[in-house]
């Protein structure tokens, strides 16, 4: 029996775009579904996960977007929840080679920093 664990992950990060120029911080979510059989009791060691994703949370955390060498050009001009979605979905599916788990799914969730959610995003795999 197939079995999807969801770790989430917190950030801000500031962007524009051509609908709102001025630059402005967002408190984003990223969740991360992977899907797998459990073996000892689990799809993949949580800590394992947060290994995989840390960095590249950090690398987008407390930055502006637009001018983030860690993201596409495409994900640079517009870094939308969906292009968000694209650049962790792409760096963690490529970590997850290495264990016996899919990675079913990345949602990147946008809110204002206070707290107040705009909406959100999902890639998921085929």
């Amino acid at each position: 029996m197939y079995t999807t664990v969801i770790v989430p992950f917190e950030f801000y990060a500031s962007h524009s775009l051509s609908v709102r120029e001025t630059p402005h911080t967002h408190h984003w979510t990223l969740k991360l579904f992977v899907k797998g059989i459990p073996k000892n009791g689990m799809v993949i060691d949580i800590l394992k996960l947060r290994e995989i994703a840390d960095p590249l949370v950090q690398n987008v955390a407390n930055t502006y977007l637009n001018e983030n060498p860690a993201l596409t050009e495409e994900q640079m001009a517009c870094p939308t929840c969906e292009m968000l979605s694209a650049y962790f979905f792409t760096h963690v599916s490529e970590e997850l080679k290495r264990f016996d788990v899919q990675l079913k799914a990345v949602e990147v969730e946008l809110g204002e920093p206070e707290g107040k959610e705009w909406g959100s995003a999902r890639i998921e795999a085929d």
